[in-house]
């Protein structure tokens, strides 16, 4: 059972389990949601995806984390040079 917790005009965030969802409620459900640990984790990559800032973070989960919940497509390009 899952519990939201945040919304914004474009974000929710869920508590579920031992964790959290992320959804970008502009892409359906399946394709636009990750899993994250921590609820200040959902945040910041709320706050990257918003503002179109490189994150910090090389973490391959984290860099595939916000290509999920982006829907700009020049940003995710960006971000998947971060991963090679």
């Amino acid at each position: 059972m899952c519990t939201q917790i945040y919304q914004s005009a474009d974000f929710k965030i869920y508590k579920a389990g031992d964790g959290y969802i992320v959804h970008n409620t502009h892409k359906n459900f399946k394709e636009g949601h990750t899993h994250v640990k921590k609820y200040d984790t959902c945040m910041v990559m709320i706050k990257l995806v918003k503002r179109k800032l490189i994150p910090k973070s090389k973490s391959k989960h984290f860099i595939e984390s916000l290509l999920r919940i982006s829907d700009d497509g020049r940003y995710n390009n960006i971000i998947k040079e971060c991963i090679q």
